[in-house]
């Protein structure tokens, strides 16, 4: 009763908030700015503060960009003789990989949140109290206002601000750290920052050396798998650096407009088959019929399964607790328009590389077999043990681990990317006193994590070996030697 009524208070002192500002109909149609381009794009040195680094591209690509500018008109200029778009229309150049520019490898933004004192308190009553508050029936993770999102010369101020991450493993604030996501589309459903909708903030508490996600997706992207892009980011609240996340590009409608030839597919979201696009109009017919598959050759008619296969190879090498190979739910299926087969996309990598740190019989033993092992709180993967019932596809499985390990996985390029993304995040994580280990921990994992890549590449070179050398599956998946 307690719980209930302290929650209400809370909730009653943000109505007046809400009251005050107006509906939704009255937020602004367009997000506000103020100042020129923050496209112009910028790296972070270590102390925080943000260098310039690639100037804004401001070809459109019409040829009559280059025509003398009408003398009458006295809209500001841009260097190509175009007028100056708002700065939040200008959007970055894509970095070398095809990844929006705020999630380029050489960049660390800084993104300043204004809040409302009484939301920031809400917030985090929310998350002290996120298990309680969904046994109540009621959502910790509902939107609530932003007074403004700013970037360098973009200010939003229709944005809003949810927690992230699963209630049930949050623990009270000073033991953990909040997770964020913010949502430039809920006040208007065009709504957008340099292009994006929402920007997710994660931080989870076992990922102390801040690089798993960020790590694993770029090993997948490498692999050829679709996956998202993803850096680091400090963020500050109400003028206090509040700490560093790791900034994972959300798969939702713009992340597929940038993958993907054809966009327009059903994107399911595999924790509840939660349909994420298209919902006034698609059905679960499809989906049915690729969950119905029982063979291989009637699961060809529905997945892409040398896609799939890829996208669990890449898992297993990495190696992920709670993906699509492990028999976790932490991935999405897309029905691809053009091929008419539904292709896996990994998401949430937080429990990967030295996560597995146990012995080899413990639930998360250090090196986990790419064939084998599966989560001990697996929820099946009917998708993957049916592909590798036909000899063809349990031969290109093997195929397709070599090739990650040595085109993806390689240690000098691990070692290289560990190195100069520590480098550059290092002093925003030993300046962040709200995460929940120290500072010697964090030296500690970034250690770990060397020799946990070095040792998982030099495991998964010894298993090759065997398979590459005529052995054959004992009955149980294992490699045995001829």
């Amino acid at each position: 009763m307690a719980l209930y009524s302290t929650r209400s208070l809370v909730f009653l002192s943000l109505g007046a908030i809400l009251a005050c500002s107006g509906s939704d109909a009255d937020q602004p149609s367009a997000n506000t700015f103020e100042g020129v381009s923050a496209s112009d794009t910028a790296t972070s040195d270590l102390d925080g503060t943000e260098t310039e680094s690639r100037p804004a591209t401001t070809d459109s690509g019409d040829p009559d960009d280059s025509a003398e500018p009408d003398p009458t008109d006295e809209t500001e200029e841009t260097d190509g003789g175009g007028p100056a778009l708002p700065p939040n229309e200008q959007i970055p150049p894509t970095d070398e990989e095809g990844c929006h520019g705020i999630y380029a490898q050489d960049l660390l933004p800084t993104f300043n949140l204004t809040i409302d004192p009484l939301v920031w308190d809400l917030l985090k009553y929310e998350w002290n109290n996120g298990e309680a508050i969904e046994e109540m029936g009621e959502d910790p993770k509902g939107y609530h206002p932003l007074e403004a999102f700013t970037y360098g010369d973009v200010v939003i101020n229709n944005a809003k601000i949810r927690l992230r991450g699963n209630a049930t493993y949050w623990d009270p604030i000073p033991g953990d750290k909040m997770q964020f996501q913010i949502g430039f589309h809920t006040n208007d459903e065009n709504g957008n920052f340099l292009g994006i909708k929402r920007l997710a903030l994660d931080s989870a508490t076992y990922n102390e050396h801040m690089l798993r996600d960020r790590l694993a997706l770029a090993v997948m992207r490498d692999a050829g798998v679709p996956a998202p892009c993803a850096n680091n980011a400090r963020v500050v609240v109400n003028g206090e650096y509040y700490g560093i996340f790791t900034n994972i590009e959300k798969i939702d409608e713009v992340f597929l407009e940038r993958v993907f030839d054809d966009p327009t597919g059903d994107l399911w979201k595999r924790a509840n088959w939660e349909l994420k696009t298209n919902t006034d109009t698609s059905n679960d017919d499809r989906l049915d019929d690729l969950k119905d598959a029982e063979d291989p050759e009637e699961l060809f008619t529905y997945l892409d399964i040398e896609q799939a296969l890829r996208a669990f190879a890449s898992e297993a090498v990495i190696p992920d607790s709670d993906g699509m190979w492990a028999g976790g739910l932490n991935f999405y299926v897309y029905d691809e328009p053009i091929s008419g087969k539904f292709m896996m996309l990994p998401w949430d990598l937080d429990n990967t590389f030295e996560r597995f740190n146990d012995k080899p019989n413990g639930e998360y033993p250090e090196n986990p077999d790419p064939i084998v092992w599966e989560k001990w709180t697996t929820h099946g993967r009917p998708f993957y043990e049916i592909a590798l019932e036909d000899p063809m596809w349990f031969a290109r499985y093997i195929e397709l681990i070599d090739e990650i390990t040595h085109e993806a996985y390689t240690p000098q390029e691990m070692h290289e990317r560990i190195d100069t993304w520590t480098a550059q995040i290092q002093t925003a994580v030993l300046e962040d006193t709200n995460k929940p280990w120290s500072n010697e921990d964090y030296i500690d994992e970034v250690e770990d994590l060397h020799e946990y890549v070095q040792a998982r590449f030099e495991f998964l070179e010894e298993w090759l070996e065997c398979w590459k050398n005529g052995g054959v599956n004992d009955g149980d998946g294992y490699c045995e030697e001829p």
